[in-house]
């Protein structure tokens, strides 16, 4: 048998210590390390201070770069509240990386447009999402839907059909790890209070049916028998929030999983919605 290569403790020691020594040099906290004499205490605490204002001048001035892009020429919808401005300033000035800069940026265009869109506690929240579990919400929000003529959204599970003479109740519903969504990437998002916490049942369904939309799809929802209702995981206020920055076209592994569980228990009608109409072209300048 081959021998093992010898284990590399030594290299790895060094590595850390040079990674420690370039994260304290980018911070200007370097100072022992490097047995710095020629500057004081005073000196490299002032240096400090002021790379750290010029890194949250970078980000703010970013973000503003990117809400231009995402403004459209047309009016905006009145004034934007001086308080909720400070606020914003405040949160989003210690953003660095870039796409959650592109969220900050789509955040500050939609509250442009219509002044009272976000919350102080949406943008909390935010500030405390890590890239990561802004991307495992990305994911939520591609499997969610809504009741047609209501803005909250929810994640569907299964259905639950009730007793009858002939059968025993029966609860039918997807595993979300298939869709990268195991348990513990929920509890992250209970957490942070994008969702409510627990699974959810609805009510009966009526006789004449309920509309839900993923995103270009409107599917039309029509018992079988009596006693058929949903199961879900319902977003937040603040969850709900800020899925109007993420619209994901909806996942169709996830649709076509779905209607095989509730097409058990429902007929299922299909629509495509017509895509949202886009501003008409500029006339054209009149021939001279």
């Amino acid at each position: 048998m081959a021998d093992l290569p010898p284990p590399k403790k030594e290299s790895s020691i060094l590595s850390s210590q040079e990674q420690t020594l370039r994260l304290a040099r980018s911070r200007g906290i370097d100072g022992m390390l490097t047995r710095n004499s020629d500057s004081t205490f005073e000196q490299r605490a002032t240096f400090r201070q002021l790379a750290d204002q010029a890194a949250r001048q970078r980000n703010l001035e970013a973000i503003m770069v990117m809400a231009s892009r995402h403004c459209e020429e047309t009016a905006a919808g009145g004034e934007m509240d001086s308080d909720w401005l400070t606020r914003f300033l405040q949160l989003a000035e210690d953003i660095s990386m870039v796409p959650m800069q592109q969220l900050w940026g789509r955040i500050f265009a939609i509250e442009i447009a219509t002044p009272g869109r976000f919350s102080i506690r949406a943008l909390s929240t935010l500030k405390e999402m890590t890239q990561r579990e802004a991307q495992l919400f990305q994911r939520i929000c591609s499997l969610s839907c809504h009741y047609v003529g209501s803005d909250e959204q929810r994640l569907l599970l299964g259905l639950h059909k009730g007793a009858s003479l002939l059968s025993r109740a029966r609860v039918t519903r997807l595993g979300l790890g298939k869709y990268r969504i195991p348990y513990n990437a929920l509890l992250q998002l209970f957490e942070l209070g994008l969702l409510h916490r627990g699974e959810l049942e609805s009510g009966p369904l009526p006789a004449d049916g309920v509309e839900l939309e993923f995103g270009d799809q409107r599917w039309r929802l029509q018992r079988k028998q009596a006693n058929i209702t949903l199961l879900y995981y319902r977003l937040t206020p603040v969850g709900n929030e800020l899925a109007q920055l993420l619209q994901e076209p909806p996942l169709e592994e996830y649709l076509q999983d779905l209607k095989t569980v509730l097409v058990q228990g429902l007929q299922i009608e299909t629509m495509m919605l017509a895509p949202p109409a886009g501003p008409e072209p500029a006339p054209a300048d009149p021939a001279p």
